[in-house]
Parts: structure tokens; sequence; C-alpha cells
């Protein structure tokens, strides 16, 4: 009976490993990143990239200002959500990726290239001394005065 049982684990493991091959390396990339997503980044910014007024950036609102500047994506890396998670730099470039076409827009979209392994290598390292001070000089400007005011109520966020 044992080797029956043992037999079956066996053929399953097996199926299992030749479906694992066929699927598409950009979905399991996809499901691996949400996944980081959802354990490393949900509990501030939520599921759906919203936030909390005043307290964390809503992503919908930000990322898409974030990567129109300069310094903006650099600083996706250095918040410290991003760079101090205990991911791979390969898995935190598939995991700020995926926010971003999550959550970015359609608009933000179209000119996005994905962030590499190299890109969190370099960034990574540099730790921003002001997080709201950092954020506030790229994108103070583009942001609506109600959330300038919110933040600078709360006081010091983080991304």
């Amino acid at each position: 009976m044992k080797a029956r049982s043992f037999f079956g684990v066996v053929l399953i493991s097996a199926a299992l490993l030749a479906m694992s091959a066929w699927a598409d390396d950009g979905q399991v990339h996809d499901a691996r990143a949400r996944a980081d997503y959802m354990i490393h980044c949900q509990g501030c910014h939520v599921g759906d990239g919203s936030g909390f007024d005043g307290r964390v950036p809503d992503l919908r609102h930000s990322l898409p200002l974030l990567l129109s500047v300069e310094g903006g994506r650099a600083f996706l890396v250095q918040v410290p959500g991003s760079s101090q998670a205990n991911l791979s730099n390969l898995r935190l470039a598939d995991t700020l990726t995926w926010m971003v076409r999550q959550f970015a827009g359609a608009e933000s979209n179209l000119a996005f290239a994905p962030f590499t392994e190299a890109e969190i290598d370099t960034w990574r390292p540099q730790r921003l001394d002001d997080v709201v001070a950092t954020r506030h000089a790229l994108i103070g400007h583009l942001e609506l005065p109600d959330s300038r005011e919110e933040e600078t109520a709360i006081g010091r966020t983080s991304e």
C-alpha cells in the first residue's frame, strides 16, 4: 500500500513539473511578483494600490508621476519598503515592474521599460535620508494641492 502511495505522489509530482514547464514564463513571473507585492507591499499600499490617505501614497497616482521625472525610477527602488525587502534584486525588479503594470495606468505603461536587475543592483544600496523630502523634490510640484497638504499635516510618510 505504501508503494502505491509513493508511486502516486511521484506521478503527480512529475505531472506538475511537466505542466509548469509548459507554463508561459511571463505568467510565472507575474504570479510570483504579485505574491511578492502581497507579502512585502500590500500591508501599507493595500491590494488595489490606493494606500491610506495622508499616510501611505496612492500608487495609482504617484507611480505615473514618479515615472515621468528623472530620478523617479531610482526612488521607487530606494524607498525603505523596496530597498529593505527580503527579495533578490531580480525579484524586486519583477515586483516593481508588476506594480507599474498593475497600478500606473495605460498611458504610463506605453513607454514603460521593465525594471532590470542591474538597475536594482545600482540603486538599492543608495538609501534615502529623507523619503518625504526626496519624494516632494521629485514630484511635489506635480501633485494636487490637497495631497501635499494632507502629507504635511500627517508628518513623515514612506512609500
